[in-house]
């Protein structure tokens, strides 16, 4: 089967991201740089999928045919959708979000992070679009992308966007670096009291405390959280 990790057609420049589509349709410059694809609907199904799934070695057509069962026309626009949520690298190697969208407790910290990543403009316009209904979320659509409210387009999107949010946890903000390790395993605060020396002239003492926030990478192997806690303790206890 054909490899679908670089089926892309769209409007050419930076500011174009259609996603999916006929081959040979002309393509239309949207703005602002806000991906959809032409079928959510199997998009949606693909990240359902995606859960239940083993994760491949290589998201590839043969897997999207052959495990999550979509292929054709429907399947051409997911691999470059799961780029932009950076779930898959751009030679089709699933990422840790990827796999952390597949555990249940990281699930709705990883959508919410793939959703930032794909819709950055729309974020950076409003820190809490995802929480948003879906009026705001559509005039937002139309506010950035230029098109009317009416057009085909803007469906697309609001339901590629909307496709992604329903497994978010709307309570939560994204990550700062939604690409780096999250918090699933814990965050982890530490106050160290310093050194305390006299000041000049009898003015009483000094205090220093340093407050530490570790985020432990998401491993079932324990030698790494023994060389963190070792580094920590030769270095900085």
């Amino acid at each position: 089967m054909a490899d679908l990790s670089e089926a892309t057609t769209g409007a050419s420049g930076p500011d174009s991201t259609e996603i999916g589509g006929k081959v040979g349709e002309k393509k239309r410059e949207i703005k602002g740089g806000l991906p959809y694809s032409t079928s959510p609907g199997s998009f949606k199904k693909s990240l359902d999928g995606i859960i239940t799934a083993e994760r491949p070695e290589r998201f590839s057509g043969d897997f999207l045919a052959t495990i999550l069962k979509i292929s054709g026309g429907s399947a051409r626009p997911i691999p470059p959708m799961l780029k932009k949520m950076n779930f898959i690298t751009s030679d089709g190697t699933p990422t840790d979000l990827y796999s952390k969208f597949k555990s249940d407790s990281a699930r709705g910290q990883a959508a919410l992070d793939g959703l930032k990543n794909a819709y950055g403009e729309m974020f950076r316009r409003n820190d809490f679009i995802h929480r948003a209904d879906e009026n705001v979320v559509r005039d937002l659509i139309v506010e950035i992308t230029g098109l009317k409210k009416s057009d085909n387009i803007i469906r697309m999107i609001y339901q590629t966007f909307d496709a992604i949010r329903s497994f978010s946890d709307k309570s939560a903000s994204p990550s700062q670096d939604s690409g780096s390790v999250g918090l699933s395993n814990g965050d982890i605060n530490s106050d160290l009291s310093g050194s305390f020396s006299p000041l000049p002239n009898g003015q009483g003492r000094l205090g220093l405390s340093y407050h530490i926030n570790i985020v432990l990478p998401e491993t079932e192997n324990i030698a790494v959280f023994n060389a963190i806690f070792r580094s920590l303790r030769e270095n900085i206890l």
